[in-house]
């Protein structure tokens, strides 16, 4: 197979090859092994930067016309001097995995509909999945979500029409020229668990018993977090923050 990476460009051997399913479309991912050799010291160079670089994809797979067929992500990678210098030769060994790029159209949450004009997900390392948005909603679908509680039914038109049983996580509002915009974020919701570390739980079930109860008054609860949620420039952040060097 001959793949690309930037400006590198190599034929590599499949090693190993399988497929899972997607946590978050349940579509086939594939994911495979792949052994290349870079006789020349540059080419060397380069393969070891662009492991590093296509961790979160940018990886291309090429066809017969060595256009870009599928993107891959760079998951593991090592190489191997084979040989006695200068006649030697780098072996490099890299673990991929299909890249799957997603667009929701669509964000149900429950009853209520957002078209978000940015949007993103990740999956979390116990495979679930959680999601942030931003989109622009009427005075009625705000006020909704201001009010919602407990685990709701998600839908993400375009990603996968299977529900997710999720929580509303957080939500800030603002303005901008043409309304009201509102940024949600949901995570599926889980079982607690209880380590060495103590209790690893959703600490808001807590909370709604005590909103259940009649320990709170609900109403003025949401009034001041709600007057708190407003932010002065509401697309003033990237959704999916930048890795930590």
């Amino acid at each position: 197979m001959k793949f690309r990476a930037g400006d590198l460009e190599f034929n590599a051997s499949v090693v190993e090859s399988s497929q899972s399913a997607s946590p978050q479309t349940g579509n086939p991912l594939q994911l495979m092994t792949i052994q290349f050799r870079a006789q020349k010291e540059g080419v060397h160079e380069a393969a070891v930067t662009e492991a590093l670089q296509r961790q979160s994809g940018g990886l291309y797979s090429l066809d017969e016309a060595d256009q870009p067929e599928i993107e891959w992500r760079v998951r593991e990678s090592n190489w191997t001097y084979v040989g006695s210098e200068p006649w030697g030769v780098n072996h490099h060994m890299w673990r991929i995995e299909q890249v799957e790029r997603i667009a929701c159209e669509l964000l149900r949450l429950g009853a209520l509909a957002l078209e978000p004009y940015d949007y993103t997900e990740e999956v979390l390392p116990d495979g679930g999945v959680r999601l942030a948005a931003r989109a622009l909603v009427s005075e009625v679908d705000l006020d909704a979500i201001a009010r919602l509680m407990g685990p709701i039914e998600v839908v993400r038109v375009g990603v996968s029409d299977t529900p997710r049983r999720m929580r509303l996580s957080g939500y800030v509002w603002g303005e901008r020229f043409e309304g009201l915009v509102v940024v949600v974020a949901c995570a599926d919701i889980r079982e607690p668990r209880v380590t060495l570390a103590g209790f690893d739980g959703d600490p808001v079930d807590d909370f709604e018993d005590l909103i259940a109860l009649g320990a709170v008054d609900a109403d003025a609860l949401r009034q001041r977090r709600h007057a708190r949620r407003r932010v002065q420039n509401v697309d003033g952040w990237e959704l999916m923050p930048a890795p930590t060097p």
